[in-house]
């Protein structure tokens, strides 16, 4: 639960826990990395799905007609997700090799930093 205070009295709010609900403190690309692999999920599903269609039927051939247009997605894919781990590992590195969120945290004693939430004229960034 959060504690935020109203006028010198503290007030408690619950938080929203669910499925989803931590993908809000997730960056862009982390959520786009995690977008990619739902949609590489999907293809894959749809793939299987319709090589099951096909023996049903009596098909027999290749399917290249999901592997002509699936490929470049896949490669594209592949590529978009490393560019995202790499900026991930240089953002998240300091010069000295130290994890800049494990500097940032031992600096503050390992306890949360609850001023993180922005403002309600702008967000956290």
């Amino acid at each position: 639960m959060a504690v935020s205070s109203t006028r010198g009295r503290r007030v408690r709010r619950k938080e929203k826990k669910g499925l989803f609900a931590h993908l809000k403190n997730l960056g862009f690309t982390n959520r786009l990395a995690l977008y990619i692999m739902v949609f590489l999920a999907a293809g894959l599903a749809g793939g299987f799905y319709l090589a099951v269609k096909s023996i049903a039927t009596g098909y027999t051939g290749a399917l290249t007609c999901w592997t002509v247009v699936f490929t470049p997605i896949g490669t594209a894919c592949s590529i978009v997700l490393a560019r995202i781990v790499d900026k991930s590992r240089a953002e998240n590195t300091s010069a000295d090799g130290e994890g800049i969120k494990y500097a940032a945290a031992k600096a503050n004693r390992f306890v949360a930093n609850t001023s993180d939430l922005g403002s309600v004229d702008s967000p956290s960034i």
